[in-house]
């Protein structure tokens, strides 16, 4: 008589939905695969039918909806760190295991939290553009710094630094920014809370002291919307915004007049509220052809802060990590606990 199969020996078909910025791990199991680049919401009831593990990175989230059209499914591994959009007590009715990869990215978004800083500061897009544009305005004007309307740029050593959400980025953007010489570093208590933790202040004190401010906090039904009109009203004129954490905490129409009517210095952002963006889709990006009145000093970059080979490694053992503590049934050990949503109807974060 055969014996039965273990569960690492159950064949699993894997369905990767957003494959183009990550490799598939060397999983130790049998398995299938079906590598999607990139994949939108309509396309994944299709997509997903037959899988019985899928990853993804939620540009394309798993809805309950979604799962009427998955009997098979038994893992979900999300690539990101945040996952606001999972429901994760319809995973757990189901069954359905769900893991994570914490803080794959925390070097590389503290890295690009810097490199947005100079960029806006420095106004290095707008300059650049300026320089090679078929007017050769460098050229004809000998020095391009009386552009500068709102004057001469901060240095680092004159900035005060405010960072508003005080994980593991934020922290990660602390200790980036004493690096570079920024000359003093606030931390915001949360939005509304009247009284402040200590090495902490008051977030509207934050928001009238500051010249940088750093949104680093998660997406939450309580950061939505977090920065809007009256923020950016209490707000520096030399002050910049820096938005490195999600779309929707920063309200873009706001933020759209603030750099028109000159409120702010300028701002930059890695992420958008509608995703992939470009123009059309946001009030931040005009479509200036047609005579839109364009943003100033706005510095977009396309939610690639994530974006390194550390990054990319870390995301290759965390994926192996979970997935493969599912199949072998000893989720959450001590080593993948840190990865585990959801496991056998628990919620666990």
């Amino acid at each position: 008589m055969s014996r039965p199969a273990t569960a690492t020996e159950i064949p699993h078909h894997i369905v990767f939905l957003e494959a183009a910025n990550a490799p598939l791990p060397k999983f130790a199991f049998p398995h299938t695969y079906c590598r999607h680049p990139s994949t939108q919401p309509h396309e994944i009831p299709e997509r997903i039918k037959d899988a019985t593990i899928v990853i993804l990175g939620g540009f394309a989230p798993i809805t309950p909806e979604h799962l009427e059209h998955a009997p098979k499914l038994q893992c979900v591994a999300i690539t990101a760190t945040g996952f606001d959009w999972l429901d994760r007590q319809a995973f757990a009715e189901r069954g359905i295991s769900v893991v994570n990869c914490p803080q794959n990215n925390v070097d590389a978004v503290g890295e690009h939290f810097l490199a947005l800083y100079f960029a806006a500061r420095r106004k290095i897009v707008e300059v650049h553009n300026t320089v090679t544009a078929p007017e050769r305005y460098w050229v004809k004007e000998g020095s391009l710094t009386p552009r500068w309307k709102q004057g001469a740029p901060l240095s680092c050593h004159q900035e005060v630094l405010g960072i508003i959400g005080y994980g593991s980025l934020g922290r990660k953007v602390e200790s980036l920014a004493r690096g570079v010489g920024f000359g003093e570093i606030l931390i915001a208590e949360r939005k509304g809370e009247s009284k402040v933790r200590d090495g902490r202040v008051h977030f509207e004190l934050l928001l009238k002291t500051a010249t940088t401010i750093a949104v680093c906090c998660p997406k939450e039904p309580g950061t939505l919307g977090l920065i809007s009109a009256p923020e950016f009203e209490m707000m520096k004129s030399e002050a910049l915004l820096l938005n490195i954490s999600r779309g929707g905490i920063v309200c873009e129409s706001a933020l759209a007049s603030a750099l028109k009517q000159g409120t702010i210095f300028g701002a930059a952002t890695d992420v958008l509220e509608t995703e992939p963006g470009g123009i059309g889709t946001t009030p931040l990006i005009p479509d200036v052809a047609k005579g839109e009145e364009p943003v100033p000093n706005l510095t977009v970059t396309s939610h690639i802060a994530w974006f390194s080979q550390k990054t990319v490694d870390n995301l290759d053992r965390m994926l192996r990590l979970g997935i493969e503590g599912f199949v072998k049934d000893t989720l959450p050990e001590q080593a993948s606990r840190a990865t585990v949503i959801v496991h056998k109807g628990e919620v666990f974060k």
